[in-house]
């Protein structure tokens, strides 16, 4: 009796199989183009199918030779696209701003504390003039060596929006650690990574968080 639902299992499977063929490759297209263009078409949706089929669509881009990072840029950029608006509604002091410590300065003497590193606006690097401007509109910022530091500052200060600057990893897994705190959130991806002397694009940090920051290394 089995034996006679094999064949419709095996077609079953087969179908399956060429659904999800179809729809890898559909998305692959559109984070392709997404990641060019920076034109993202149905952005829920596209993030919803890029979440579902991540590990396909990377396993694609794989065996044609490509940067399967670009995966997760689109998905920092999506998730972005989709929370700028409400994040940008909020006042600025119910925003919170997570800066890396890579942007430090090799020489920065500021000391490491509970609530991550103490700044002390020491003029070795450009952290410590936009903080301070930062913190004048009413931001919450803070210098963090890592995801932990950003957990318990959450926990602490319930932000109702947060920004956060880093690489790729990091940014992608504050913005899912973001989604699960139910904060809307956005990512900044550093021009340079690293362990030590990264670089941002603050015309885009600026432009972002609404701040006129003079630079050290502009002035």
């Amino acid at each position: 009796m089995l034996e006679s639902f094999y064949p419709i299992i095996g077609q079953i499977v087969v179908y399956l199989f060429a659904i999800l063929l179809v729809a890898t490759i559909i998305v692959a297209i559109l984070i392709s183009y997404s990641f060019k263009t920076e034109v993202f078409p149905f952005p829920n949706l596209m993030l919803s199918g890029i979440l579902v089929l991540e590990g396909l669509v990377k396993a694609f881009f794989r065996l044609l030779n490509v940067d399967d990072s670009i995966a997760d840029n689109v998905i920092v950029q999506l998730k972005n696209k989709i929370s700028l608006k409400q994040f940008e509604s909020l006042p600025f002091d119910k925003k919170a701003i997570f800066l890396p410590q890579c942007l430090r300065s090799t020489d920065c003497p500021a000391k490491l504390s509970p609530e991550g590193i103490q700044c002390i606006n020491c003029g070795q690097c450009d952290i410590g003039g936009a903080k301070k401007i930062l913190e004048e509109m009413g931001y919450m910022v803070f210098i963090v060596p890592g995801s932990s530091f950003i957990k318990r500052m959450v926990r602490k200060y319930k932000p109702e929006a947060i920004l956060g600057v880093g690489c790729i990893a990091e940014v992608k897994g504050g913005l899912e650690l973001c989604h699960r705190f139910g904060v809307p959130a956005i990512g900044i991806l550093l021009d340079r990574d690293g362990c030590i002397s990264t670089t941002l694009n603050w015309d885009t940090f600026c432009d972002t968080t609404k701040a006129d920051i003079m630079l050290q290394s502009r002035s």
